[in-house]
């Protein structure tokens, strides 16, 4: 981008310079993300950037602009430069003490909203809640619900408490520090207990985008030298803190998943496991009844 101060940028000018300017450095989706900046910087959705695009930008707008590029380009996520993404269609602030919220996890929930109705009044508990964004979305789409939100790291919990705030839904979401590995004592027993646990551990998490390896918390993604880890924790917890129609929901890494966690579950006296698949028929979590 030029430092010309006889030049005129409009937003289009931003836009069509700074995709192509991410595109040659590599960065797999330039136009989304440009969108992105652009829509922090100007505060507008992604309508109003193309509804505005004769706009001409500032001094300080563009210079805003000049950073966010240098800072992706330097390989740190767009959500993390930003400050925040989108989850279930609700605004999540993230930071590197969280991991970032994607669509694998918004799959298990399409699931539980097919079958639970809006009105239902349930206890759930969400385990290893990061940034909260599960439990904002089951206490904005279950508005007679209570959701008890744990995590055993302090940083995530002050991220998560923000999102709940901001989300208007902390009179229904209770924060919780927690070691899960050390204490497996829950405050009650609930309907629904979901959880996005680490699972990654390796190779496989060697192998990780450096984008993900690099920047996002080791401790939300690896589980230790056992990969398997917290689902064993999480059959445990079902066992003592299902109610007797209760439901467990969890994510997997994908396909691989699928055999050895469903044994843990069903060694467990867990029942009726359904495995929930993305639009592509990938395996992204297993559903099962006490």
């Amino acid at each position: 981008m030029s430092d010309n101060s006889q030049k005129i940028w409009r937003i289009v000018d931003l836009l069509e310079w700074s995709k192509d300017y991410l595109h040659k450095k590599g960065i797999g989706s330039p136009q989304i993300e440009t969108e992105w900046m652009l829509r922090d910087i100007f505060n507008y959705s992604r309508m109003d950037i193309y509804l505005n695009h004769e706009q001409i930008a500032s001094p300080n707008e563009r210079q805003q602009l000049k950073e966010y590029l240098l800072k992706r380009t330097s390989g740190i996520p767009i959500q993390y430069i930003i400050g925040y993404t989108e989850f279930m269609g609700y605004r999540i602030d993230v930071t590197p003490d969280t991991l970032i919220p994607r669509q694998d996890t918004e799959v298990i929930l399409d699931n539980l909203w097919e079958n639970y109705t809006k009105e239902s009044e349930m206890e759930i508990a969400d385990l290893c809640t990061g940034s909260g964004c599960i439990a904002v979305a089951l206490a904005r789409h279950f508005e007679n619900s209570t959701i008890d939100a744990l995590d055993v790291s302090h940083q995530a919990l002050s991220v998560a408490a923000n999102n709940i705030a901001r989300n208007h839904v902390q009179d229904r979401v209770n924060i919780i520090h927690q070691d899960l590995e050390l204490n497996q004592t829950l405050p009650r027993q609930y309907d629904i207990i979901i959880s996005n646990p680490p699972y990654i551990s390796g190779d496989r998490y060697d192998q990780l985008d450096p984008l993900v390896r690099n920047n996002e918390p080791y401790i939300a993604l690896n589980p230790g030298a056992d990969e398997l880890l917290f689902y064993k924790i999480l059959a445990k917890i079902s066992q003592n803190y299902l109610k007797t129609s209760g439901i467990l929901y969890v994510e997997i890494g994908g396909d691989y998943h699928v055999s050895e966690v469903t044994q843990i579950f069903i060694e467990k006296g867990l029942q009726n496991l359904e495995i929930i698949k993305d639009y592509n028929g990938i395996s992204r979590g297993i559903k099962a009844g006490k």
